[in-house]
């Protein structure tokens, strides 16, 4: 399918959300990505002209097509997706994807973030306050710097939705998000019966499940989802 560029934001030092518009009717569910290619690499890329992207939109927010990635000067796909003046067009596949939300007991939802892994908790939350589903979500977002994508969103929706908190962590002042620091974070919640939701580079979700295994949490609660080569 054709996708059309019509608009673009910044969200972050060096993060960058494009919205496009589709040919035909689109719908995706929360947590599920496209894949993008672009009609010529204005850089050499190694990796080709085709990513995939999770949709940062959620479902609710209209018909754009929405993803949102860090701008990397080592990809030349990401440089010249960044330069793509309005109005052009590149072709989608999709939408795919399995990580998907679905309301499982009384427990809380603990939505673990590491950098740009955030983009699928966007969707997942903007999509259960439109639903008025109330369940009980927290976020930690662990980031390298002080530049959380979509800060202001999440504490706009914290702020009228009291069934949402969230946890922001710095690891360049803290270190990194070790058991100590997550169950400090989690001092009010019963781990046992809470569904962990964990999204980020290959390295943040090996040491999130490795923690959780070691606090005892069972398998079955733990849902994953790694962004390779982001």
């Amino acid at each position: 399918m054709k996708l059309t560029l019509v608009k673009k934001t910044d969200e972050a030092q060096g993060t960058r959300s494009f919205y496009f518009k589709s040919e035909t009717p689109l719908t995706w569910l929360p947590g599920q990505y496209i894949y993008i290619t672009l009609p010529k690499l204005n850089y050499e890329d190694q990796r080709g002209d085709i990513r995939h992207f999770t949709i940062s939109a959620s479902p609710t927010e209209g018909d754009f097509v929405r993803i949102t990635i860090r701008v990397r000067q080592e990809s030349g796909y990401k440089k010249t997706l960044d330069e793509l003046p309005l109005g052009s067009v590149v072709e989608g596949k999709g939408p795919q994807g399995t990580f998907l939300f679905d309301k499982k007991g009384n427990g809380s939802n603990i939505f673990l973030a590491g950098g740009i892994g955030i983009t699928p908790f966007r969707s997942m939350t903007k999509w259960i306050i439109d639903n008025n589903l109330g369940v009980p979500i927290h976020l930690i977002h662990s980031n390298s710097d002080s530049e959380f994508v979509f800060k202001n969103d999440f504490e706009k929706w914290a702020d009228e939705n009291k069934n949402i908190k969230l946890s922001y962590f710095d690891s360049s002042v803290l270190g990194h998000l070790d058991s100590k620091n997550l169950l400090n974070l989690l001092s009010d919640t019963d781990i046992k019966t809470s569904t962990f939701w964990v999204v980020g580079p290959n390295v943040f979700v090996d040491a999130m499940e490795d923690i959780l295994e070691e606090l005892k949490v069972p398998e079955d609660n733990i849902k994953t989802e790694k962004f390779t080569g982001y």
